[in-house]
């Protein structure tokens, strides 16, 4: 999942800017640092690994570990293992301590993209406060790519970006982020529109006439995007469901 709902996509970002990725030495940050760093190598930007530190018992404990020490070994071990495939130079890593969701958003200046693992380490707090991942994603100022874990990049090589569209409020970036994603890596952009009917209550409401003029807009937004990547593969799905669902 990435959140699109940041002010600037990343996409046309310097190679630089760095890809920011919180690690806790899960699995499921394993997982996000693979995907993070096949995207950095793809768009040439530089990686930072970002472990946070927090003694706290109470607080959210993804991306987060438990002392300073155990972290910088966790930072190390997960920088060595994509040594090898990554150019040093464009390789940091960083340990912070605090809350772990503000931690990593006061640390995104120039950042290209936040990447975080979908599960990290601790099940009772996250039951208690949340999903890290998600909290990061609702507030972050850059746009924020959830891994799932066991995601491995060269498993999914041809299989398309889909774009979630509502023609109200759909803003430019993430247009284009979706286009451009699409272009860089080949493979066909699925927008996919969901219109969920007013309550069947409303026995007199013209829905069929909304549903089409939803639709009809869905696609009116689509079309100077589609005139502007012409390489892109372009796959419409409109849907009567719930956008979720869809």
């Amino acid at each position: 999942m990435i959140a699109g709902s940041a002010p600037t996509t990343g996409e046309w970002a310097p190679a630089h800017s760095p890809v920011v990725i919180g690690v806790d030495g899960s699995e499921g940050s394993r997982s996000a640092l693979a995907w993070a760093a096949a995207e950095a190598t793809r768009a040439g930007a530089d990686l930072r690994l970002v472990a946070i530190a927090d003694e706290n018992p109470l607080s959210p404990r993804f991306p987060v570990l438990l002392n300073r020490s155990h972290a910088r070994k966790v930072l190390d071990a997960l920088a060595g293992s994509i040594a090898g495939d990554f150019p040093e130079e464009q390789l940091a890593t960083e340990l912070y301590e605090g809350e772990a969701t503000t931690k990593l958003l006061d640390h995104l200046d120039h950042a290209r993209m936040l990447v975080v693992g979908k599960r990290g380490l601790g099940v009772i707090p996250r039951m208690l406060v949340g999903s890290t991942s998600l909290a990061v994603a609702g507030r972050s100022p850059v746009p924020v790519a959830v891994v799932p874990t066991g995601w491995h990049p060269d498993d999914h090589l041809t299989e398309p970006v889909v774009l979630g569209v509502d023609p109200t409020r759909t803003g430019g970036h993430l247009m284009h982020l979706a286009f451009r994603r699409a272009e860089r890596l080949g493979v066909p952009l699925v927008a996919v529109h969901g219109w969920e009917a007013p309550s069947a209550l409303w026995v007199d409401s013209p829905v069929d006439e909304w549903e089409r003029e939803a639709h009809e807009q869905f696609l009116t937004v689509l079309a100077p995007w589609t005139r502007r990547f012409q390489e892109v593969e372009l796959r419409t799905v409109t849907s009567s469901h719930h956008p979720a669902v869809a």
